[in-house]
C-alpha cells in the first residue's frame, strides 16, 4: 500500500516535471514567435520607410533631370541667341570699318587739300597792309604744317585760319602810335610811326629831318613816300603825329590816302 502510495506520488511528480517543462517550451515558443513578428514588422517598417525614400529619391531626380533638361535648352537658345547676335555684330562692325577706312582716306585727301588752301594765303598776307604781315604769315605756315602732319584736325585748322582773318580785319578799326627803326635809302632811321587802320601810315624821325608817309602802288604793294622837301606835306603829317601822339589838342587832320586806278 505504501509503495503504491509512494509511486503515485513519483508519478504525480514526474507529470507535474513534464507539465511545467512543457508549459514553458510553450511560452518559449510565444515569446520566440512574437519576437519573430516583431522583427519582421520592423524590417518590413524599415523597407516601406526605405522603399518610400527611394521613391521620392526617384522622383527628385526626375525632376532634376527634367530641370536641367529645360536649363540646357533655355542655354541653347541663348546661345543660339547670342551667336546669331555676334555674327550681326560683327558685320556690323566690317562695315563700320570699312567706313572707318573709307572715311580716314577722304579725310587725310582733304586735310592735305585744305592745307594747300591754307597755305595758298601766304601771298595774300604778304602782300597786304605792312603790318605784322612777318607774324600773320609765320601763323598760317604753322596751321598749314600742322594740318598736313596730322597734328591739328580740320575744323581746328579752320578755326585758327579764320582767327587770323578776323585779326587782320580788326586791324582796320584801331589806330597805333608806336617807337621804331624805318629804312630810308641806305638809313635806319629811329622815329615814330603812327597807324591808321589799315590805310595809312606816317613816319617822322626823332630829329623831324625824315617825313614818309606809305602809300599804295598799282601793282598793289606799298611804298613809303618821302616828303621831306614838300614843306606844307610835312607840316601836315607833323600835324597829325602830334595830335596823335596827344602833344596837341585833338582836331580834325588831314592824312593822305592813295588807292591806285584800275589800269595804273
Amino acid at each position: 500500500m505504501k509503495f503504491h502510495l509512494f509511486s503515485k506520488i513519483f508519478l504525480s511528480l514526474c507529470l507535474a516535471g513534464v507539465f511545467s517543462q512543457a508549459q514553458e517550451t510553450v511560452e518559449s515558443v510565444r515569446r520566440q514567435i512574437k519576437a519573430v513578428e516583431a522583427e519582421t514588422a520592423r524590417e518590413k517598417n524599415m523597407h516601406d520607410a526605405e522603399k518610400k525614400r527611394h521613391a521620392e529619391f526617384v522622383e527628385v531626380g526626375r525632376k532634376k533631370v527634367q530641370a536641367i533638361s529645360a536649363q540646357s535648352k533655355a542655354l541653347k537658345a541663348e546661345m543660339d541667341s547670342l551667336k546669331a547676335e555676334l555674327k550681326h555684330i560683327s558685320e556690323i562692325r566690317q562695315k563700320t570699318m570699312g567706313t572707318i577706312r573709307w572715311y580716314e582716306s577722304r579725310k587725310g585727301k582733304y586735310n592735305e587739300s585744305f592745307a594747300k588752301v591754307i597755305d595758298s594765303l601766304v601771298p595774300v598776307f604778304e602782300s597786304d597792309f605792312p603790318y605784322r604781315n612777318e607774324e600773320t604769315v609765320k601763323s598760317v605756315k604753322e596751321i598749314a604744317e600742322q594740318l598736313h602732319k596730322g597734328v591739328i584736325e580740320a575744323d581746328d585748322a579752320l578755326n585758327r585760319t579764320l582767327e587770323v582773318f578776323y585779326d587782320r580785319i580788326r586791324l582796320g578799326y584801331t589806330t597805333e602810335v608806336w617807337k621804331g627803326f624805318l629804312q630810308v635809302d641806305t638809313r635806319s632811321v629811329p622815329g615814330t610811326f603812327l597807324r591808321y587802320g589799315a590805310v595809312a601810315s606816317i613816319f617822322v624821325s626823332n630829329d623831324g629831318n625824315d617825313v614818309l608817309w606809305l602809300a599804295r602802288t598799282a601793282d598793289g604793294g606799298y611804298v613809303w613816300n618821302n616828303v621831306s622837301d614838300d614843306l606844307a606835306m610835312r607840316t601836315v603829317l607833323k600835324d597829325v603825329m602830334k595830335v596823335a601822339e596827344g602833344k596837341t589838342a585833338p582836331r580834325l587832320v588831314t592824312i593822305p590816302v592813295v588807292f591806285p586806278k584800275e589800269g595804273e
